[in-house]
């Protein structure tokens, strides 16, 4: 088996965006008029099961939004807007061991693309505020505002991995988000956690290599095993 797609995600993965998120969450609160302002294991805890993009949904219960449909969407919409503020004003860079895999990566012929659930805009921004016009011969796939919800025969993974032509065993998602890794892992993909969640220390610069992927793919372990392969920094 070859190693043919890497999906990367993009929080703690392609860029270092927790503090960035912590900053938008507790803003969109403040504006909501809510009392709740968390700390950065806060934001971890509800990022283990919401991702960092919608990390913000698990403060809903708390304070009895649920049935407010209006107010939570409007959460939602301040949260990204303060994000997109955020890494418009100052462009985050790529992380050094992401950069170093992504080279490697091409060169052994692998394609890279990236999915995720950060809304589009914000997707774009950040990809096109650190590579500018290289993203369109670095990326061949790139989606933004990926809903990981839905059926793992019709979902993002499915429909991308169709597009270019290649099996999901051929294919691996590496990520921090429960969310994307559950879709890829349903539609067949190997999956990679770097998530810090539950350690309040700063995340390691270097994550995963090019060539401890390929002994990974190697193991006698299939996807559809459901082996949990998490590669620890």
């Amino acid at each position: 088996m070859s190693i043919d797609v890497i999906f990367l995600g993009l929080d703690g993965v392609l860029f270092d965006t927790e503090a960035l998120h912590l900053a938008a969450c507790n803003a969109a609160f403040c504006n909501a008029g809510l009392s709740v302002r968390w700390t950065l294991p806060a934001l971890r805890a509800a990022a283990a099961t919401h991702g960092y993009a919608r990390a913000i949904g698990s403060a809903i219960a708390c304070e009895l939004l649920s049935r407010d449909k209006a107010r939570v969407a409007e959460l939602f919409a301040d949260k990204h807007r303060q994000f997109h503020q955020a890494i418009s004003a100052k462009p985050p860079k790529a992380l050094p061991a992401a950069l170093a895999l992504i080279d490697d990566a091409l060169n052994a012929g692998c394609k890279i693309c990236v999915l995720t659930d950060l809304p589009a805009p914000a997707t774009s921004a950040l990809l096109t505020g650190c590579f500018g016009a290289d993203v369109n011969s670095l990326f061949t796939v790139v989606t933004g505002g990926a809903n990981f919800d839905g059926p793992a025969g019709t979902g993002p993974y499915a429909r991308a991995l169709n597009a270019m032509g290649v099996a999901p065993q051929d294919a691996i998602a590496i990520d921090t988000a429960v969310p994307g890794l559950r879709a890829a892992g349903d539609a067949g993909l190997w999956t990679v956690s770097v998530a810090p969640y539950g350690n309040d220390v700063v995340r390691p610069r270097q994550f995963i290599t090019f060539d401890a992927l390929r002994e990974l793919h190697s193991s006698p372990y299939t996807p559809d095993q459901r082996a949990k392969h998490e590669l620890a920094a």
